[in-house]
């Protein structure tokens, strides 16, 4: 079955910076004090529920605000709303979205010159009722074009919508009131990421069988996507989760699209789309998905990453000066097999956001996979015993990191005092460890089988095997912000944000171009360190692609980055066959 995925599905700008500010806020906040947000934060009902398991709750009646910090949602409020909030010794965090807070001010400034407001919306819907208290008692909201002839007299009319309106009700609605009222000012505030989503939905269900539409039932926005795709006469599906697909329905159509709410997480929209596109498929496609469970099982098993694991240490190997040796990449393969596989059962909340799909392949095969993991790491250390105590204890110490990496080891009652109980909780950690995990197993362990004195050699090699884990690690915490900001993770990419995060990556692959280059140069490395450019230029090349959404799809984007080790080894085997 085909499925085509609406290029604006998720989050909007407004409510991503919403969930940015109360995160942000969740971090910031003083020892003892509490988070809330003045409603839900989103209409969406997942989403909620991860945001009540950070202690960030929903102010109700008898919420106790002294001492707290109180999220203002991106709907905005009432003026008279946030000075009740404040007067019972709150600190207000504004949330409001710019395009609702621009509505508020165009209200504000009319209402003050005698206007009266028709506001094109939902009666009662949060933003709406918002907008109201910037009215001066003077507001009226109309909810289709039956109630334009209910409204009263008005001399002077200040005509706006809900952000989130459909633009074409809007744009009848302005022509029948200023008929009516021809004294009448009207305003374009239908947020442009709304009225392209709608667009794309519309061109959409042209293309498709079928639309599938992801998001809160409560979430005004959502079921009015549903309604235009179901006045374009296209079968219509609305769910929250893809546990609420019946496939038994979706079996008459070839082709699926799939667009959501500006509620819906991004991980929300990808189970969805898995659960639909693995369902029915013709001969072609049945190649293209065969294909394609090929590499989900060769990545979704840590195969590929520990192939990728041994092409680099042979990689390494030569760019020390030393032979590479088969069992030094087979302890490679085994120690980050083991590390991968283990990660994810100890992440299984993140994973289970971020790739949905490898999460489902890890739960069928629980046991198998938890076997195999320890068995990686107990041969990896075995074989490093074999082969000398260096090598041993270097497997063994960076496993026993790897086991204390999540362990809170700062006991819980100092946790007012100290912020990080565990190595995790330290912002950035996750990426410089990896990196370490994968220098250390891939160019530190044959520089320990030779037992050769410290030369340049070893920060040059030590340095490449970094850099390339480093920027894999971090350019897939690019791609799992959303979830890893709900569950509270301290990535890089959220400790310093995307921007600065990009900054680093490209300083990082110019400083290991010019270390290969000058390596090579001053003698201190043979010229592998020249065949081995390509490989940094590889890394730039996928950070390109992700960064102009050109490749957004986790299982490609993980797929093209993990090639980057064994492109490595296929540098090196290339080399050594030119100059031997």
């Amino acid at each position: 079955m085909k499925v085509f995925v609406a290029k604006t599905a998720g989050f909007c700008m407004g409510v991503r910076r919403a969930m940015d500010i109360l995160l942000d806020a969740a971090n910031e906040k003083n020892i003892g004090a509490k988070v809330y947000t003045d409603g839900p934060l989103i209409h969406n009902p997942q989403v909620l529920e991860y945001l009540e398991k950070r202690d960030l709750h929903i102010v109700n009646d008898v919420t106790d605000l002294s001492n707290s910090t109180v999220v203002i949602r991106a709907h905005g409020v009432t003026p008279s709303r946030r000075a009740e909030i404040e007067s019972k010794g709150a600190k207000v965090c504004d949330a409001t979205c710019p395009h609702v807070m621009r509505v508020q001010s165009i209200i504000k400034k009319y209402a003050a010159q005698g206007y009266s407001t028709i506001i094109v919306g939902d009666n009662g819907h949060a933003e709406v009722v918002g907008l109201l208290g910037y009215a001066e008692g003077r507001g009226h909201v109309v909810e289709n074009m039956e109630n334009i002839e209910l409204l009263p007299p008005m001399d002077k009319v200040c005509i706006v919508a809900q952000t989130t309106q459909d633009r074409h009700l809007f744009k009848r609605a302005i022509d029948e009131i200023k008929r009516r009222y021809p004294n009448s000012e009207s305003f374009e505030t239908i947020c442009s990421s709304t009225y392209k989503r709608q667009d794309e939905v519309v061109n959409l269900c042209k293309s498709v069988d079928a639309m599938i539409v992801v998001g809160g039932r409560g979430s005004a926005n959502t079921t009015r996507l549903v309604t235009i795709c179901e006045s374009q006469g296209t079968p219509t599906f609305h769910v929250e989760t893809d546990s609420e697909i019946d496939l038994n329905k979706l079996k008459v159509f070839n082709t699926i699209g799939v667009t959501a709410g500006a509620s819906t997480p991004n991980w929300m929209i990808k189970r969805v789309v898995d659960k639909v596109r693995t369902y029915k498929v013709n001969k072609y496609q049945k190649i293209l998905f065969a294909t394609k469970s090929i590499f989900n099982f060769l990545i979704g098993s840590c195969t590929y990453v520990a192939l990728g694991a041994a092409s680099m240490s042979y990689s390494c190997a030569l760019l020390l000066g030393v032979q590479p040796r088969l069992i030094f990449c087979i302890i490679a393969a085994l120690f980050i097999f083991s590390m991968q596989v283990l990660n994810h059962f100890a992440n299984k909340e993140s994973v289970a956001l971020n790739e949905p799909a490898r999460a489902k392949f890890y739960e069928k095969k629980q046991v198998l996979f938890v076997i195999l993991g320890i068995l990686g790491a107990a041969l990896s250390s075995i074989l490093g015993l074999y082969h000398g105590k260096s090598i041993f204890f270097c497997v063994f110490l960076a496993s026993l990191f790897g086991i204390f990496y999540r362990l809170q080891i700062i006991p819980k009652s100092f946790s007012g005092f100290i912020r990080y109980r565990s190595l995790e909780q330290i912002p950035g950690s996750k990426e410089i460890f990896y990196g370490i995990a994968w220098a250390a197993s891939t160019a530190l362990i044959p520089f320990l089988g030779v037992r050769r004195d410290f030369i340049p050699a070893l920060a040059i090699t030590v340095a490449f095997a970094f850099s390339l884990a480093f920027i894999r690690a971090v350019v897939l915490d690019i791609r799992d912000i959303q979830g890893d900001r709900i569950l509270g993770k301290e990535t890089i990419p959220i400790a310093i944000g995307k921007e600065r995060t990009k900054k680093i990556l490209v300083s990082i692959t110019l400083f290991m171009a010019s270390l290969l280059i000058a390596g090579t140069l001053l003698g201190w490395i043979s010229t592998l360190g020249y065949f081995l450019l390509p490989c940094i230029a590889y890394a730039s090349g996928y950070q390109y692609l992700f960064q102009k959404r050109i490749i957004t799809e986790g299982l490609l984007l993980e797929t093209i980055a993990d090639f980057n080790f064994i492109f490595a080894g296929l540098m090196a085997i290339l080399w050594q066959s030119l100059t031997f």
